[in-house]
């Protein structure tokens, strides 16, 4: 029998899941002539209040990104402040992707040179993350930002800035990052509720991101030891055999060894970009296979962990959807354009 905090938990999680925006919604969103348009359309439910605040001439993509963002933050802290002790541990460290997730943007943006600020990272309190953002967007460079993180779980990612460098791709500092961000997620698995259900989500999502840095890699032409050094464990579907067998083929086998592996099914989303060479269209493809599996586990699992799991994803993407559109349609882009990176 499970406690009833953790069953009133789901229950609140349902009744947040009908808060989200459906596919032909976001479809619709797409469809909008301008961003004046756009605006109108999403401001509506959880977004009109904020939206609302905003004078005719603060509407850009980057003050709507801050609203998306701060929305989308209200939303996971919700589920960690009602979160009963039984999982609270391992939703606060499942939902640490977002603060890698900003870590990524700013030393990307330190890396290529680019221009960045706070509205265009995920709105965190410092009572969820002691991470100084700002600070790092002052640095100078991005040694500068990396030296900011000495006292963080993160601190060994200055190491990979000169492989980075060698390869002109942060995917060496992603990677880390992404490792330092599972093993800390692994430890607060046993014992929870659903834990089966829970440990073959993050099998399969592992699983996803070994080949999105096996196969980035690959498309860099990286040697083989720098490729062993970004693989997360434990392993999942992909065992350890087919991994090394991957690392070790040659660039020009990526596509075979892909079909070969227990998501060859997920062909459609993701050797489109590996024909094409492209790290950014396999990353969009990952993470359009991942979500579909989500909804797929949260169907069958409604009454679990594995339900807030795909929530908690949701609401991420909504934010990602919902930003990507504003700053398409600023940009003038077409709606079938649009279309490609949602």
């Amino acid at each position: 029998m499970k406690p009833a905090s953790y069953l009133y938990l789901i229950t609140r999680v349902h009744g947040l899941s009908t808060h989200l925006f459906s596919d032909d919604d976001i479809r619709g969103f797409a469809r909008a002539r301008d961003l004046n348009a756009f605006v109108e359309a999403v401001s509506k439910g959880d977004y009109a209040e904020k939206i609302g605040l905003l004078s005719r001439e603060a509407i850009n993509a980057r003050n709507l990104n801050r609203v998306f963002s701060e929305i989308y933050v209200d939303r996971l802290l919700y589920i960690l402040k009602v979160a009963p002790q039984s999982v609270d541990k391992f939703l606060d460290a499942y939902t640490r992707k977002v603060e890698v997730e900003n870590l990524k943007r700013i030393l990307g943006a330190k890396f290529y040179g680019l221009e960045l600020s706070m509205d265009d990272l995920i709105q965190l309190p410092r009572t969820y993350s002691v991470i100084n953002y700002q600070a790092m967007l002052e640095a100078e460079s991005v040694d500068d930002a990396v030296t900011l993180l000495m006292y963080s779980v993160y601190r060994g990612v200055g190491n990979y800035i000169q492989v980075s460098r060698e390869y002109n791709s942060t995917v060496p500092m992603e990677a880390f990052l992404d490792k330092v961000y599972y093993r800390n997620v692994y430890k607060f698995l046993s014992g929870i509720p659903d834990e089966d259900v829970v440990r073959s989500i993050l099998g399969v999502e592992v699983d996803l991101r070994n080949l999105y840095f096996v196969i980035s890699y690959k498309l860099l032409d990286a040697p083989q030891n720098l490729i062993e050094e970004s693989i997360i464990r434990p392993f999942y579907r992909l065992g350890e055999e087919y991994i090394n067998g991957f690392i070790r083929a040659g660039k020009d086998a990526i596509l075979d060894n892909f079909l070969a592996s227990p998501y060859g099914w997920a062909s459609d989303k993701i050797a489109p970009a590996i024909e094409a060479g492209s790290i950014a269209d396999l990353e969009h493809g990952i993470h359009s296979v991942y979500i579909g599996f989500l909804r797929e586990m949260a169907t069958r699992n409604a009454l679990g962990l594995g339900y807030i799991m795909w929530y908690l994803n949701a609401i991420y993407y909504e934010y990602r959807n919902l930003t990507s559109i504003a700053f398409a349609k600023e940009l003038g882009v077409e709606e079938e354009d649009i279309k490609l990176i949602l």
